[in-house]
């Protein structure tokens, strides 16, 4: 047996798995976020939703004493989950209190040690998902205004999204913490991306946030100001990424602009 042969091709079937795996979800940890949501779950349903042959979670959010003014896709950061008690739970359970229907999904990920740059493929994968999810809400609340809320590294997803579409995917946009990273990737320059969006969006962030969220916060609010008379910016004084301590703050703020924008002529 050539025992060199035998080693060399197995090195390069598992150079080929490796670098089919690329830019894959990490689907084995979706599974397990998704578990343990379904067992500690308190507050909304889940709901099960198909991209192509992707399976995913989603968790719904709906008060039923309240009259309806719409529903938002919330879209979580880098790593997290549709259920994360930083920003994401907190939107979804609060806008919902605000007649929101609210359905937060599960974002494509990878392993804990994973870097900012090894999730540029993954935004391009979060496109069927976002897609999905939100002909789901049309599905179910079609005569309503359809918004999307995004955070961190969802925001860049939700920007490439949205720029990517000719036909209106969504009634509004809400952009929380959104970073522009040092990258030669289409997929992470939202600065160039904003330019394409036409419909209304708000930029949010804080005034001890990321570096890579304030540093360009001139320049978007400029692009916004061309781009529609509706668009807005709010710098959250003491806010941080995560808007820690203060997302009853943010709730507010999300769902007053959404109000003011749903209701134009």
């Amino acid at each position: 047996m050539n025992y060199r042969l035998v080693f060399a091709l197995t090195l390069f079937a598992s150079l080929v798995l490796a670098t089919n795996a690329v830019g894959a979800s990490d689907m084995e940890r979706e599974k397990t976020i998704s578990d343990a949501i379904k067992d500690s779950i308190i507050v909304g349903d889940i709901v099960a939703l198909k991209a192509g042959d992707t399976e995913f979670i989603g968790l719904l959010n709906k008060e039923t004493d309240v009259k309806l003014k719409g529903s938002t896709l919330i879209l979580h950061g880098m790593g997290s989950n549709p259920n994360a008690p930083q920003v994401i739970h907190p939107l979804r359970d609060n806008l919902a209190q605000y007649g929101w229907a609210t359905l937060a999904i599960q974002l494509p990920i990878l392993p804990h040690d994973a870097a900012i740059n090894d999730y540029i493929p993954l935004i391009k994968e979060s496109m069927p998902r976002i897609e999905a999810a939100l002909g789901y809400l049309k599905q179910n609340f079609g005569n309503q205004p359809c918004t999307l809320v995004a955070h961190s590294l969802g925001a860049i997803m939700a920007v490439q999204f949205i720029a990517s579409k000719e036909n209106v995917a969504c009634d509004a946009l809400v952009l929380i913490g959104l970073p522009t990273l040092p990258s030669d990737s289409d997929e992470l320059n939202s600065i160039a991306l904003l330019k394409k969006i036409k419909i209304p969006v708000f930029d949010i962030y804080g005034s001890q946030d990321l570096a890579s969220v304030k540093q360009l916060a001139a320049t978007r609010k400029e692009i916004l100001r061309k781009n529609n008379t509706l668009n807005r910016q709010l710098e959250t004084q003491g806010a941080d990424h995560y808007f820690s301590g203060l997302d009853d703050s943010l709730a507010l703020s999300i769902h007053s602009w959404l109000t003011s924008v749903t209701q134009q002529p």
